[in-house]
């Protein structure tokens, strides 16, 4: 599973050039989940993050499981601010690529099945939009990325099939986020790619809007033309 590779360079390469402080992997520090979707009131709301968020799938090693902060942490942040989340996820080598394409979907479904308490998270699939709302409550519990990450991490790797999960929480004033969504919006297109090609929906390149996909990414054309001969 290649097809986020470059992506993942990418992302990696901006990140490397900002301060960054890590946190391993520990369940036992994961922030307590509700369970279910949750409010958090104007009245206990302590500040907004409003940025981007998305996932990157690999079969390549991405070391082990931890949560990496870029910037201040939930209980030094004052105000309302820019912010962005990447989770970098280690999966089997899948040869199979309908397996591939299912264990894609089931990791994506995680982020919209994870309930922080007192961390409100509204995301948007077709944006790659998510949006934070952190109560003044959780703050006082002590609410921090560190455990926030321990949790999502902790719900990616009940999947049997991922290994290690990287996820990076960034709130620096000095990042280039810019930078990020565009990675985040091509993460989108080439979601919607393999989408379409799985699905085998309209095999005539010369109709498809996708195409710039299928010429630009590794692997992506010869997955296209081995569903088309299916199809066909």
């Amino acid at each position: 599973m290649n097809f986020f590779d470059e992506l993942i360079s990418k992302s990696e390469e901006i990140i490397s050039n900002f301060d960054e402080k890590s946190f391993p992997y520990d369940a036992s520090k994961a922030w307590e989940d509700t369970g279910v979707s949750h409010i958090v009131l104007q009245r206990d709301t302590a500040f907004e993050l409003d940025g981007i968020g998305f996932n990157l799938v690999t079969s390549k090693p991405v070391g082990k499981s931890e949560t990496v902060l870029i910037g201040e942490n939930l209980n030094k942040i004052k105000k309302n601010k820019k912010f962005c989340r990447v989770s970098i996820i280690e999966i089997d080598d899948v040869d199979d690529e309908q397996k591939a394409y299912n264990l894609i979907r089931k990791i994506e479904y995680v982020k919209y099945h994870y309930f922080p308490l007192g961390y409100m998270i509204r995301t948007s699939s077709e944006e790659q939009k998510e949006i934070v709302r952190v109560a003044k409550s959780a703050i006082k519990k002590g609410i921090s990325f560190e455990w926030v990450g321990n949790l999502l991490n902790s719900k990616f790797l009940e999947n049997a099939s991922v290994k290690n999960v990287k996820t990076v929480f960034i709130t620096s004033d000095g990042f280039d986020y810019s930078a990020l969504d565009e990675l985040a919006q091509k993460n989108s297109e080439i979601t919607k790619t393999l989408n379409h090609i799985m699905k085998g929906i309209n095999f005539d390149c010369s109709a498809c809007n996708l195409k710039p996909i299928c010429d630009e990414v590794e692997g992506m054309r010869e997955l296209h033309f081995k569903n088309s001969s299916m199809m066909g």
